[in-house]
């Protein structure tokens, strides 16, 4: 079968009519950003409402921290791909519904199918249980897990979701957390690049 591309994948759900409850309200379909053949990809819950009117995800209070979390292992934004478990804002931001994310299911599925990145970042929660089926960010943050996907190896990290640390009144104990966090993406990418590098010889 051969492989879309992620402009032909974003065509495809720019007009998605899946999810009767979020049509009701979008602005428009939000489908990520970023360095189409980066080796991170970043997974969200869902775009806020700065992001559904920019079309652009992390975009808001959110996004300035995940930028300084991304500054604190050398990265910005070009260097990484950024999408959410879903691509459009649920009214009110209220949490995805089940059945939501599973109608954006095959659409994730394919982007990673496409990007076939080397470290998968999953952002709070809700991405978390999508890539890895468990739940408990605060247990699983910062841990590496090996995942095979479309029987590709690949390394997934959840970290804490940026708007916690706004929550929080940006305490600094847990900004150093997540810091910690990052470090351990930037540590698996060295690692990745490191075994690449070995396998050319």
């Amino acid at each position: 079968m051969e492989t879309k591309s992620l402009s032909e994948l974003r065509e495809e759900y720019k007009s998605c009519t899946r999810c009767s409850e979020l049509l009701k309200s979008r602005i428009q379909v939000v489908f990520g950003e970023g360095n189409p053949n980066a080796e991170v990809l970043l997974i969200g819950e869902a775009p806020g409402l700065n992001e559904a009117k920019n079309g652009i995800p992390f975009c808001g209070a959110s996004g300035k921290v995940l930028q300084e979390l991304l500054a604190s292992i050398g990265l910005t934004r070009d260097d990484v791909f950024i999408t959410n478990t879903i691509l459009c804002r649920p009214e009110n931001n209220r949490n995805p519904a089940k059945e939501e994310v599973e109608n954006c299911r095959n659409r994730l599925d394919t982007l990673i199918q496409i990007m076939k990145p080397k470290v998968i970042v999953t952002i709070g929660n809700f991405a978390t249980e999508r890539i890895l089926g468990k739940k408990g960010i605060t247990t699983l943050r910062g841990k590496v897990f090996p995942l095979l996907i479309n029987s590709q190896e690949m390394k997934v990290v959840p970290v804490i979701h940026p708007a916690n640390l706004l929550y929080n009144g940006r305490n600094p104990e847990l900004l150093q957390q997540m810091k910690q966090d990052f470090q351990v993406i930037a540590s698996v990418v060295q690692e990745e690049k490191k075994q690449k590098s070995l396998g050319e010889f």
